[in-house]
């Protein structure tokens, strides 16, 4: 490693996992990050392109100056211009004083461009010449800075489509281009979990000021069946209700979404009952295995809803609509309220 390069890259990387792919991604930024060179961070929304700017921002010779975001959707394009470039007073209606953009508050860092397709068309020109001659002008000024910032873009959209459909410029693509990292979703490195959920377990416990919890082998289950479309962000917020949930210092499957469980296999493991095919008369379906295990559950339990709720991990109100929907009606004993 050389000596410019912060010795806490395992640190800042932490949070990508061990599986093949976060190794290997692991292994890229670690190469790049003391290069002082453009990055295009690809990948689903909530994969973590964020967390790998940040690591390589952290990893880099400029790990001591800003690190600053830009999130290119947010803003409509008059205020995002102000807001890369900077503005001078009286550049427009309402500029009363002079503005520093993005790009100069991150001087002597990193400039990270949040969806960088959604760049409006007529400021991509204006950041081309950033990339490009490193100079660039306020709104409204005359004189040209310079663009002492390291650029990292990220972008959950295909580029090339949108340099083929020519709402994107060929030229930018290219500059942005020259380092082309993919984030993985989170369904394709499920072995990172276990290490995901104790570094967000911990960070919640640390923002509450409460004892981290932690997560029992049969919730970790769950969550590795589920196909997790929101990536690592959704992965937080479940953590997030499910340790407002938790009874006790580890999460439970019932602790869980209902939209994050699979009750039918917790179903068969907790009644202790096999799901022979001829009960069915060869015909199992999704719909008939689930009537038969909650059958099963609630007959084991004296009829009794809540119990069986507790047993299968869901709510009582979920038992009450399962019987509904398959005609069994609620006529079943409830919990003493």
């Amino acid at each position: 490693m050389p000596a410019e390069v912060r010795p806490g890259l395992n640190g800042a990387m932490g949070f990508l996992g061990k599986s093949p792919v976060a190794r290997a991604l692991h292994e890229l930024v670690g190469q790049v990050a003391p290069i002082d060179v453009t990055l295009l961070l690809t990948g689903e929304s909530g994969s973590g392109k964020g967390v790998v700017a940040r690591a390589v921002h952290a990893a880099s010779r400029r790990h001591a100056g800003p690190f600053v975001t830009v999130s290119c959707p947010v803003l409509p394009r008059e205020l995002l211009e102000s807001e890369l470039f900077g503005h001078e007073r009286g550049s427009f209606t309402g500029a009363l004083r002079s503005h520093a953009g993005a790009i100069e508050r991150a001087a002597g860092g990193t400039l990270f461009l949040d969806e960088v397709g959604e760049l409006p068309a007529e400021l991509q020109p204006k950041l081309l010449t950033v990339l490009q001659d490193r100079e660039y002008r306020r709104v409204g000024g005359s004189e040209t800075l310079r663009a002492d910032v390291r650029i990292i873009a990220a972008t959950h959209v295909n580029l090339r489509e949108r340099v083929a459909a020519r709402s994107f410029r060929e030229d930018l693509f290219y500059r942005l281009n020259v380092v082309p990292i993919c984030v993985p979703p989170l369904r394709e490195r499920l072995r990172d979990l276990p290490a995901l959920c104790t570094h967000i377990l911990a960070r919640i416990a640390s923002a509450r000021g409460t004892e981290p919890v932690s997560m029992s082998a049969d919730a970790l289950d769950a969550l590795s069946k589920h196909a997790w479309p929101g990536n690592v962000r959704e992965l937080e917020n479940v953590l997030e209700r499910a340790t407002l949930r938790a009874g006790t210092l580890k999460v439970l499957p019932g602790d869980l979404p209902e939209e994050i469980r699979d009750p039918l296999e917790r179903v068969a493991e907790s009644a202790g009952a096999a799901l022979p095919i001829d009960v069915f008369r060869g015909c199992l379906t999704l719909r008939a295995v689930e009537l038969f295990v909650i059958e099963r559950t609630l007959a084991a339990c004296g009829g009794n809803r809540a119990a069986t709720a507790r047993r299968l991990g869901v709510s009582e109100k979920t038992i009450r609509n399962k019987l509904r929907r398959h005609g069994l009606g609620i006529t079943s004993p409830s919990s003493p309220r």
